[in-house]
């Protein structure tokens, strides 16, 4: 990984084989779940490892460019955009927090990307979780408690896995986790007694934001 100028951010690239790389290759392989997992779990740790050093805008997993001149264009059309994005989103992180029906394990160990952000919609507007009223209202309300205290939230595509009721993204100012977690510590008890199991995850870089 090589760090680039331009005006005043620095773009964090590599070189990938040609071939391997080009654009129908890209596609043709987005069906390879091995394949793209190690390339999302390659992509979250460049920029982890970025973002010990300096506020960080995620690019999208697999931005390909076949030449230097098609990078230089790229960031050309998008700089405005990535700046505005860079100011809005430094100093902050995402949580997700996942509702279940039942006992739950945690989520699992594939990568971020893949599991959370691939799945985020575009709009703030969380869908009401397919279950009876009561719980379908605790998990609605607790959604909306943690929502008070974060700058921007994303909903997650309807899940599919056994119990699941919803997942939520929120983005959140450093020091805010506080209030995140203590709005979630009080809904627990009245959740588990309706059988909700709730889990927050992160902190995370801002995956789903950019």
């Amino acid at each position: 990984m090589h760090a680039i100028r331009y005006g005043r951010l620095a773009l964090l690239v590599g070189f990938a084989d040609r071939e391997a790389f080009a654009g129908d290759q890209v596609e043709r392989r987005r069906g390879d779940a091995d394949w793209l997992r190690t390339e999302a779990r390659i992509h979250e740790r460049a920029v982890e490892r970025a973002a010990a050093h300096a506020a960080v805008v995620p690019a999208r997993l697999l931005s390909v460019y076949a030449s230097p001149e098609a990078l230089e264009q790229a960031v050309r059309s998008a700089y405005v955009r990535w700046s505005r994005l860079l100011t809005r989103l430094a100093g902050k992180h995402e949580y997700v927090l996942h509702a279940f029906s039942g006992p739950h394990a945690a989520p699992g160990v594939e990568s971020y990307m893949l599991r959370v952000s691939a799945r985020a919609a575009r709009s703030s507007r969380v869908p009401a979780p397919k279950a009876p009223p009561p719980v379908a209202g605790a998990v609605q309300a607790l959604w909306k408690a943690c929502a008070a205290t974060a700058g921007a939230v994303r909903a997650l595509q309807r899940p599919t896995g056994r119990g699941a009721l919803g997942s939520v993204a929120y983005l959140v100012d450093e020091g805010g986790e506080e209030a995140l977690r203590a709005a979630i510590a009080e809904a627990v008890p009245a959740g588990a007694a309706l059988g909700i199991s709730y889990y927050l995850e992160g902190p995370r870089l801002p995956f789903t934001f950019s």
